[in-house]
């Protein structure tokens, strides 16, 4: 066996191993850990959710837009993308869900269909989630 081939498979070995360790701690039972773990954001029911949005307005931070959301009553929202305009929408929830769907813009040609994504309590105080988007109350 070769020299390379040997440090090769040495070097796998001590990844796996790596991985193994760094497994046992983040997720081990007993013993003190030093890791810290970021809480999970807490589910809420589609009731929950329209008694929380309804009526407000929520800034909203994106993979790839910022902007504010005004949730009304009815079910309708006007949503304005920083930088890009504004729309109006739909929204409903469902089973823990927030769905929404967006008309036409014109920075927006053929408008979202209505998609629905888990709705939970973000990690930071005061914060919600919505799939990636982080939602915290509009000032």
């Amino acid at each position: 066996m070769g020299a390379a081939m040997r440090n090769g498979r040495l070097l796998a070995s001590l990844a796996v191993v790596g991985l193994l360790v760094a497994g046992c701690a983040a997720g081990g039972t007993g013993g003190s850990s030093t890791a810290v773990e970021t809480p999970a954001p807490q589910g809420l029911s589609a009731s929950e959710i329209r008694t929380t949005l309804s009526g407000r307005s929520w800034r909203f931070k994106g993979p790839n837009n910022t902007g504010t959301t005004l949730y009304a009553a009815d079910g309708t929202s006007l949503v304005e993308v920083d930088g890009k305009g504004t729309t109006k929408g739909k929204w409903t929830t469902k089973d823990g869900q927030l769905c929404e769907s967006f008309d036409p813009a014109p920075w927006l040609p053929g408008g979202v269909p209505m998609s629905c994504y888990p709705f939970a309590r973000g990690t930071a105080p005061g914060s919600y989630q919505a799939g990636k988007a982080v939602f915290t109350q509009a000032s």
